[in-house]
Order: C-alpha cells, then structure tokens, then sequence
C-alpha cells in the first residue's frame, strides 16, 4: 500500500493544472526578463513623468532598475494568479469531490477523514511548489543571458518561493470553506472574489492616503511581493501568513470530519465540538 495513496492521487489529479499554470507563469517571467534591455533606455526617459500614484498602486519603487521592473511586471501580478491557483485546487480538493459524487467512494476506503483532509492538504502544497518549480526553470532560461546589474537568479527563487505563504493561507481557507459551504462553486466564488478584493484594496489603499489604513486588513499587503525584490521581506509577514494557514487548515479539519457529505447546506455546525461525523 502506496504511503500517502490519497495525496498521490490528488497530485496525479492535479498534473495539468500545475502544467499550465506554472508554463504560463514561467514564460511571462522570461519573456519580460528578456525585454527588459530594450525598455531600459525608454524607461529612464519617462521616469521622472511617470505617474508616482501608478507606480505606488504597484508597489512603488524605481522602474528604471531590475528589480522595480520585475516587481512592476510581474510579481505585482504573479502573487495574485498563484493565489487563485491554490483557490481553485483547494476548494476542489474535497468539495470538487463531493460535487461530481466521487466523495463517498473516497471515504468509504479505511482511512480516517483527517486523514483524507491531511492528505489533501499536501498534495495541494506540493502542487503548488511545484508550480514555483516550474517558474523558475523560466529564471534559468533567461536571467543568465541579461545583464540585470546586482539582481541573480537566486533573488528571483527566493521572491518566487516568497509567494508560497499567501498562496498557503488563502489555499487553507480554500478547504475550511469547501468545509462548510454548499458546493465547490460557492466556495470558490466567495474566495476568487476575497482575493482579488485584497489585491484592490492594498494596491489603492497605497493610492489614496484616506483610506491607507486599510491595507493592514488586506492579506495581500503582508505577501510582499511588491516589496521582496526592492527591500526585501518582512519575515514576521510571513510567519503571520503560515500561521493562519495552519489555523485555517485545522479549523477546516475540523469541519470536514463534522460534515454532513450531499447535503448541499452550509453547515458551520460542523465545526462545533459535538457535531457528529457522518457515516
């Protein structure tokens, strides 16, 4: 018997989802490492007239340079893509099962609904790592034949695999509320919808001084992904995201062994401690 039979399946599941999502973002991030010589000079003569509030919208920092242009086109965006990806496979990891009918035969094997939660759980990490794998076959492709001045190829892995820990918190979230809510599309509406809402409100909230406030209740502002590349990462944002993951992630444990499967309900009962498991 196969270690982890439920995590292998779902990753076998998952193939061509990885595939695409991780080929699509490796081929834009080489692409506009690849640009980068021919916009340079162009850069530096519209800089000084380039709209600063544009520029904040997208993290800010110098455009002019490596590292601001990468983070402008591209990791500004990437963030919010792999978020989506690790949404979409989350809430599909579990609802997806019960949506096309395949959940019962899932829990009928002898294995505890944690368990089957554990599982899940994994496969969704490593398939999101591997997604990040596959960007950065795109660094080794084309980051060795610019000149990109101090930025290497490891500062773009690491602003890469800097992107795990908001996609981790949202793809928990993912199975909390796949958990609770009625149906896979309901789940992932709700939360495709709650991320983008977090990427407009700490993208303007940098905008409009009013309302900058608000930024610090956006999950968004605490990936740093505009700010990875420029100065760097603030390392207790990405402890503040792994731990809600894990606190996510457990809650939707939790809820997942209390779930009533068909009954196409929300059912935040099945948090409680004495909701029963069903058969």
């Amino acid at each position: 018997m196969k270690a982890l039979p439920v995590a292998l399946r779902t990753w076998k599941d998952l193939r061509w989802q990885i595939f695409w999502f991780g080929v699509g973002l490796a081929l834009y991030g080489a692409s506009i490492v690849l640009i980068f010589p021919q916009f340079e000079d162009y850069l530096k003569e519209v800089a000084e007239t380039y709209p600063e509030e544009i520029l904040n919208f997208f993290g800010g920092g110098d455009i002019t340079s490596p590292e601001g242009f990468l983070t402008l086109e591209y990791y500004s965006f990437a963030v919010l893509i792999l978020v989506i990806f690790a949404l979409v496979v989350s809430t599909g990891a579990l609802a997806g099962e019960e949506s096309r009918g395949t959940a019962e035969t899932l829990l009928s094997q002898p294995l505890r609904r944690s368990r089957v939660m554990i599982e899940k759980g994994v496969a969704v990490l490593a398939a999101a790592v591997t997604v990040c794998l596959v960007v950065c076959i795109g660094w080794l492709v084309s980051v060795p034949f610019i000149d990109l001045d101090d930025l290497g190829l490891l500062d773009l892995v690491g602003a890469t695999f800097g992107m795990l820990p908001i996609a981790m918190a949202f793809g928990a979230l993912g199975f909390l509320l796949g958990a609770v809510a009625p149906s896979r599309g309901f789940a992932a509406g709700i939360l495709v919808a709650l991320a983008v809402l977090s990427y407009l409100v700490a993208s303007i909230a940098d905008v409009v001084e009013p309302i900058e406030w608000m930024k610090f209740a956006s999950p968004y502002y605490y990936s740093d992904a505009t700010r990875w590349l420029i100065h760097g990462p603030i390392w207790w944002h990405q402890l503040l995201l792994l731990g809600s993951a894990g606190i996510f992630f457990a809650l939707a444990v939790r809820a997942f062994e209390g779930r009533e499967i068909g009954s196409e309900r929300w059912q935040p009962e099945a948090l409680l401690p004495r909701a029963k498991t069903a058969a």
